[in-house]
């Protein structure tokens, strides 16, 4: 769905993704700010969940509410506030033949925000994990393998803004999967995927006269997720701005300029060993 369209009527579909050998089909309801008010139920298995969606005019109130059931029984109720738009789906994401709930909810806004809640039956309850909130839709969930698994795919916001504006940034791809043990970062284990987007990155550079700081602090980060920080290294050094002072200032708690990096390379490397690239 196109969020930064309005999408006048409730959608009810049922979506082809592979997964393994076959396709599965999703029961979805999708949303926004001018869905009227609606009460559906969509189910796949034992897992159902019924949603109660109330036109939103207070935009502090929660109007989305949803009871999660297993083989019958409710286990879970939660809501949330729609701001701009939303989806409801069921989705397999971890090939054991149990759906689980997906909730995405789009606040609005050209770079902002995304969040994506996941319902998972353990076999006693619904465990919830967040992914986000993220900038723009946030992520999409595929099987990139082929293994019946299903991986989000996203980046990692925090190279937004750090060394350019946010169109001159290109952030690191990430990587997430809901693993036994709760939310895995298995970004490393994509190197394909990888590789496509540093090809992208390095396109990107290529275009590129000024603003170019922030893709080239990306495809560092990029490079060492794929084992070649030092090749990585040595093309930004090469590339370059030294006129930006974009991310130069480091800032205390309370938002004091308490030091200045003396160029983009040094600030890059902090900034990666800060966020455990390095």
């Amino acid at each position: 769905m196109n969020r930064f369209k309005s999408v006048i009527s409730l959608l009810i579909t049922a979506w082809g993704v592979s997964v393994g050998s076959g396709a599965i089909a999703q029961p979805r309801l999708e949303f926004d700010s001018q869905t009227p008010s609606f009460q559906k139920t969509l189910s796949q298995g034992n897992i159902r969940v019924e949603v109660n969606y109330t036109a939103n005019e207070n935009l502090f109130e929660s109007n989305i509410n949803y009871i999660l059931s297993h083989q019958g029984q409710a286990y879970l109720q939660d809501a949330l506030t729609e701001f701009m738009s939303g989806e409801i789906w069921l989705q397999d994401l971890n090939n054991d033949n149990t759906a689980e709930v997906i909730v995405s909810n789009y606040s609005g806004g050209a770079h902002c925000c995304t969040t994506h809640d996941v319902y998972e039956w353990t076999g006693e309850t619904f465990e919830h994990t967040t992914l986000g909130p993220s900038d723009g839709y946030g992520g999409s969930f595929q099987d990139l393998d082929n293994d019946g698994i299903v991986e989000f795919t996203t980046f990692d916001g925090a190279f937004l803004y750090a060394f350019s504006s946010y169109a001159g940034s290109f952030p690191p791809s990430q990587i997430l999967r809901i693993g036994p043990n709760g939310l895995e970062d298995v970004t490393r284990d994509y190197p394909e995927q990888l590789r496509g987007t540093a090809w992208q990155m390095y396109q990107a550079i290529q275009d590129r006269d000024s603003d170019i700081n922030g893709v080239l602090a990306g495809y560092v980060a990029q490079k060492i997720l794929l084992g070649e920080f030092e090749e990585g290294w040595q093309f930004m050094l090469a590339r370059y701005d030294r006129t930006s002072d974009w991310g130069l200032d480091v800032y205390n708690d309370v938002g004091e300029v308490v030091h200045q990096h003396p160029d983009f390379p040094t600030a890059l490397r902090a900034f990666l060993k800060e966020h455990g690239y390095l």
